[in-house]
């Protein structure tokens, strides 16, 4: 009777600690209101050597979007689970919010790659590489 009464406890602290560390997880991945400690910073450093990007403000469908494209301008290999970091800006340049959204498909040596990302209606915003991977294509190596 002890032992499973004690199997219930132990089973109940290790559901509660999944449920904190996943929803710490998940509240910073998404967005961060003001600036402190826990904003997010590029996961990969280069970002800016490797990738050229371009980007414009706008709307869709009555919804404030951020688009543009990614250029990968390393000749070397394809740029796969590209990851960017859109950041909106007050109008005195201070953080306001943060998304990391997925660019979707690889980026091919010298190629592009195109986004749209719903955002809050700021001033002003900043678009970054957050992460990134290369792979090696067959034909580059020999």
């Amino acid at each position: 009777m002890g032992g499973t009464n004690m199997r219930g406890v132990r089973n109940v602290l290790v559901l509660a600690a999944l449920v904190l560390v996943i929803g710490g997880c998940a509240s910073e991945a998404t967005t961060t209101e003001g600036s402190s400690s826990t904003d997010l910073r590029p996961l990969a450093f280069g970002g800016e050597r490797y990738f050229k990007i371009d980007w414009q403000a706008g709307q869709r469908d009555g919804t404030s979007i951020v688009s543009g494209s990614v250029e990968n301008m390393y000749g070397g290999a394809s740029a796969w689970r590209v990851q960017l970091l859109v950041e909106g800006l007050d109008e005195k340049g201070r953080l306001v919010n943060q998304k990391v959204a997925w660019l979707g498909g690889d980026i091919a040596p010298f190629g592009s790659g195109y986004f749209e990302v719903p955002v809050q209606k700021l001033p002003h915003y900043r678009v970054r590489v957050f992460a990134y991977d290369w792979i090696q294509s067959a034909d580059l190596l020999f």
